[in-house]
């Protein structure tokens, strides 16, 4: 039988109980056997022994094309011998399958069942918790640093922050507040009416607006504008090494990157919740004379006798906190962000749910506060 040397090849030998393998097993040519070998496969033969006599040219390409071909035949057959093959090439090819055995036996079968994945899971969240817990701990260090020395914030960062957290937020802040005194109003107007409390609805509407909704719909809105934002931005610069970059050139990535939007957004925070106040109050003000006939300038009067300064103050406490939540959740998940655009959009995701949960978390902390404090 003629056999091309050049390439590596193998035949059935009369009786059919025999490979015969021919020619060059090198990298170069092995890759095309596995045609070859998905046929003898379904073929289903019953082989015994693997001749090597006619391999000239062998490698480690060659040594798992040998391999595969000796596992592929020994699902029809419990015994098969390798002869025939040249000492250092019979060297090779235990080494190989050595390594391959190594490989299969060090191999743990992954449990697919709910306990495991509920103890990968915990494990996961663990360790996410750990890491926002030290990267808290450097950013309080780093703005302890910032504020003792203000010559060293990049205040012109600091200034174009504030911007946009502040300035390009206000129209839709005093949007979302009107009309959700609008509908505050609205609710509590259908109510009173019936028992003939009408007045209350100044008493109602300003305490929970100065105290509750407008800091929280404020905290909320930012965590959905700003904190993705955020967390976009410095995922990007992730994914562009530029905050390898910035490590390489001596600059803390935290110290330029996040110190300026904690402190815009502390900045920021409590002047748009002053602004929401306005508008909230105005959105019930103008149902209240809509639907009650109770005028402005009688609003106001009941509302300066009803509402007391402090209800103001207590909800303006409030912001600063949720700044800072709304700020380090964002910036974390932008480190967070791995080499790839999909993790971009996936932390991206994950800091507006975090920042408005722990926003939820820390508004409930303050009313048990308030509560047990009498406030």
């Amino acid at each position: 039988m003629s056999v091309d040397q050049s390439t590596a090849s193998f035949a059935l030998s009369d009786d059919g109980a025999t490979i015969q393998c021919f020619g060059r097993w090198t990298i170069s040519s092995v890759e095309a056997l596995n045609k070859e070998l998905r046929q003898l496969h379904k073929r289903g033969t019953q082989i015994t022994q693997i001749d090597g006599q006619g391999i000239d040219g062998f490698d480690s390409a060659g040594a798992l094309m040998l391999n595969d071909l000796l596992q592929v035949l020994q699902l029809d057959s419990k015994s098969i011998t390798i002869s025939g093959l040249k000492k250092r090439y019979m060297m090779l090819y235990q080494a190989v399958a050595k390594r391959i055995a190594e490989a299969k036996a060090t191999e743990l079968p992954e449990p697919n069942n709910f306990f495991h994945e509920l103890g990968v899971w915990t494990f996961e969240k663990l360790i996410q918790i750990f890491e926002f817990i030290a990267f808290t701990g450097e950013l309080a260090v780093l703005l302890v640093k910032g504020l003792m020395t203000p010559h060293s914030l990049p205040w012109r960062e600091l200034i174009g922050v504030m911007e946009d957290t502040g300035c390009k937020a206000l129209g839709i802040i005093a949007l979302m507040s009107f009309l959700i005194g609008i509908v505050l109003a609205y609710q509590l107007a259908i109510q009173l009416q019936q028992y003939g409390a009408s007045i209350f609805i100044v008493d109602t509407t300003g305490i929970a607006i100065l105290r509750e909704f407008a800091p929280l719909i404020t905290a909320v809105i930012m965590a959905g504008r700003t904190s993705t934002a955020f967390a976009a931005l410095i995922g990007t610069m992730v994914v562009n090494e530029e905050v390898d970059a910035l490590r390489t050139m001596g600059i803390q990535p935290v110290q330029r990157l996040v110190l300026p939007r904690i402190i815009a957004l502390v900045i920021t925070l409590p002047l748009l919740v002053v602004w929401a106040d306005i508008f909230g109050v105005l959105g019930s003000m103008i149902m209240a004379k809509s639907l009650l006939h109770i005028g402005f300038h009688s609003f106001l009067e009941r509302f300066d006798i009803a509402v007391s300064i402090n209800q103001y103050i207590l909800g303006l406490i409030k912001t600063p906190i949720f700044a800072l939540v709304i700020a380090a959740v964002g910036c974390f998940q932008g480190f967070s962000v791995k080499l790839s655009a999909e993790s971009v959009g996936q932390q991206t995701t994950k800091a507006a749910v975090q920042a408005i949960f722990l926003i939820i978390i820390v508004d409930a902390v303050f009313s048990i506060v308030y509560s047990i404090l009498g406030l």
